[in-house]
């Protein structure tokens, strides 16, 4: 096993890209600059790679959420927090659900908050009266959790597919 020089998580000796983040893995390195280079000057150098199911969220991601029932998608930018709900009155959510048929699908006036924490984003549910699944898992409340490239999460009976593009 090897571990990620980024986020420490275990990797197959063979793997050469972190399962986790995606960052290039050490021994991939070893293969590319045999003893040419110090490895921790070539692995700054060099981008991770993306893939499906990857925690990895840089500063150009951003979310692409896509509606089930409706196929509707709405891009978001995140740079700090923002609350997801249907909007009503002060505190209104930053991003309001209503045109997605939040109010009849059971979303929370302030469902659920996503915050960007260094390159990853995580969901919280803000004590929502219809709770918040995250992969058919319902999440506890005020609990933070990861999402990752092709999660779905479900606030009430609305579902959405995230997607970091």
């Amino acid at each position: 096993m090897q571990t990620c020089p980024h986020c420490e998580k275990e990797n197959n000796d063979t793997d050469a890209y972190c399962y986790s983040c995606g960052h290039i893995l050490p021994s991939a390195l070893a293969e590319l600059f045999p003893e040419t280079e110090r490895l921790e000057t070539v692995y700054e150098s060099l981008p991770p790679q993306r893939r499906w199911g990857t925690a990895y969220f840089d500063h150009q991601t951003r979310l692409r959420l896509t509606f089930r029932d409706s196929g509707s998608t709405l891009t978001v930018a995140i740079s700090g927090e923002l609350v997801l709900g249907r909007g009503y009155d002060d505190p209104a959510p930053d991003i309001d659900l209503t045109p997605y048929d939040a109010v009849e699908k059971g979303v929370s006036r302030r469902h659920v908050l996503l915050s960007r924490q260094h390159d990853t984003v995580s969901v919280t549910d803000l004590g929502s009266a219809n709770g918040t699944y995250l992969n058919g898992q319902h999440l506890l409340a005020h609990e933070p959790r990861i999402l990752r490239d092709g999660d779905d999460l479900r606030l009430g009976h609305l579902v959405i597919r995230v997607a970091f593009v």
